[in-house]
């Protein structure tokens, strides 16, 4: 897939964040882009963000963990726009507090969002990409957290470690049908950073993708010593690491580091 020009491309959780940066660079590429949000004004703003500079957008209402919700959604963009290339599930949950202390209520949203959501998502658009004969490109952003344990966020990390080890397992079965699937882990960094690696790979159809540079070190890091990597998630701290490195750094430095890591992960 070498350009996005009137194509379709389905965002989740594009009302905000990540989700609304990658629909916004998605419509400067001149996609056709759904922005889907479980609050409406959230999309609608994305869809207003996005018509300013002349792009093409629709916004729809949806809760990605009510599955009914998701496979009328699906077939409200098939039957409006056609099969899309490019679905992007961006809608994501998080708490963070002591395991002991979470509520049933918590771990139902997390599960329902971070795990559900990617589930009904790859099901029904997956299905469509199989069927139109075309293929497509089905991308989850998962976190860091999927290989890299957070002090009091262990259902979090869970989650996204299930959403994790479903999108490898969806690659393997998807090989050959033209459907490609990545997952995208990002750490903390600017939205429009993340947004970028998102068409950057959609294009690409890589398998795992850990964004910016840390990611890539500490996921590296978990495949050659797992313990070595709970070890630093012990004593680190997201924030010193980054501001450490913005610090001492260049970003030009930087760029050549993270291009240097992604050759080393992307095949």
């Amino acid at each position: 897939m070498t350009g996005f020009e009137h194509q379709i491309v389905v965002i989740t959780g594009a009302g905000s964040g990540i989700g609304r940066a990658v629909a916004q660079r998605f419509a400067r590429k001149k996609a056709m882009v759904v922005v889907a949000d479980i609050d409406k004004a959230c999309a609608v703003r994305t869809v207003e963000s996005i018509e300013a500079f002349g792009g093409d957008a629709t916004p729809y209402a949806v809760d990605v963990a009510d599955a009914i919700a998701m496979e009328s959604f699906a077939e409200d963009v098939q039957t409006e726009f056609g099969t899309p290339r490019v679905l992007v599930n961006s809608a994501g949950y998080t708490t963070a507090g002591p395991f002991l202390e979470h509520t049933l209520e918590e771990w139902e949203r997390l599960l329902g969002v971070n795990v559900w959501g990617l589930v009904h998502g790859c099901t029904h658009f997956g299905r469509q990409m199989m069927e139109s004969g075309r293929g497509g490109r089905i991308i989850n952003v998962t976190s860091v957290a999927a290989f890299t344990p957070i002090p009091l966020s262990a259902p979090y990390c869970a989650t996204r470690a299930a959403a994790q080890m479903l999108t490898e397992g969806l690659r393997l079965e998807f090989a050959g049908t033209g459907v490609g699937v990545t997952a995208v882990c990002p750490a903390p960094e600017p939205t429009e950073d993340i947004a970028r690696t998102i068409v950057r790979v959609a294009a690409r159809n890589p398998a795992v993708v850990p964004t910016p540079f840390e990611a890539r070190a500490q996921y590296l890091g978990s495949r050659v010593s797992p313990a070595g990597a709970r070890l630093a998630a012990r004593i680190g701290k997201r924030d010193s690491t980054t501001g450490l490195r913005s610090r001492f750094l260049r970003r030009a430095v930087l760029s050549r580091i993270d291009d240097y890591l992604a050759r080393k992960l992307e095949p």
